[in-house]
């Protein structure tokens, strides 16, 4: 499947999950793709209180089929890290959207 066709897959999933909340249908089920890929990111098991937005993310790549590629976690904070170390810059659109997630996600 050709680049593009996965971003449009992976964007289909994540417009699925809009409007879900902590404790929603929507969240458990996020939580249960996420958990449900080996090997968790770096070993964490998400539960319903934890911040979910980088496992959203990763449950995105898991049910699109790219995690294997792409690999997972589940903190903000780590993935800003990992693509500061694969390259991009702290001020591309890759951590300023998922800085903003966090952000978004501490509302909720």
């Amino acid at each position: 499947m050709p680049g593009n066709e996965l971003r449009k897959k992976v964007a289909s999933i994540m417009l699925g999950w809009v409007g879900g909340q902590k404790g929603s249908a929507v969240h458990k089920e996020i939580l249960k793709i996420y958990n449900s890929f080996t090997p968790l990111a770096r070993g964490v098991k998400m539960v319903e209180s934890y911040d979910w937005c980088a496992a959203t993310v990763s449950a995105a790549w898991i049910k699109a089929g790219i995690a294997k590629y792409t690999g997972t976690e589940c903190s903000c904070g780590r993935f800003i890290e990992i693509a500061k170390k694969k390259g991009f810059e702290e001020e591309s659109l890759a951590s300023l959207d998922i800085e903003n997630m966090e952000n978004i996600s501490r509302k909720n």
